[in-house]
């Protein structure tokens, strides 16, 4: 069983090969005859992209499309959760971005290879938590 995993409104995305996250920081350096100020923003946009198989059935499928047509303009919540395993303690890093909206979803079909989708989003945010 899998120690991660990509929940997009709720559903899990099935057959996730990748997941990444980075966030947009706006920084901005002022010289001034006192020195350097930099400035950058109270909340910080993020960039997710997810790569998964085209693998599930029909249902699920259909499903995960009808959600990220609708999140070309509706924001929606997506959970990255991973489960780290050491050997001293087992924890879960929960990372919740808001406000997502698609920025990209392409696809290439290979005749040797499962088609692979390419998911892209911009949030809002993003905030962090342990369990």
């Amino acid at each position: 069983m899998a120690n991660k995993e990509v929940i997009i409104d709720g559903k899990k995305m099935l057959y996730g090969t990748s997941a990444k996250a980075s966030p947009e920081t706006n920084t901005t350096s002022t010289s001034t005859f006192d020195g350097v100020i930099t400035e950058g923003l109270n909340e910080v946009p993020w960039s997710i992209e997810c790569s998964k198989l085209r693998y599930e059935g029909l249902a699920s499928h259909r499903e995960m499309s009808e959600t990220l047509e609708t999140m070309l303009s509706v924001p929606k919540m997506i959970t990255i959760r991973e489960t780290v395993i050491t050997p001293e303690e087992t924890y879960t890093v929960v990372d919740n971005f808001f406000n997502c909206l698609v920025d990209g979803n392409d696809y290439e079909v290979k005749p040797e290879d499962k088609t692979v989708e390419n998911l892209k989003f911009k949030s809002a945010r993003r905030e962090r938590k342990y369990e």
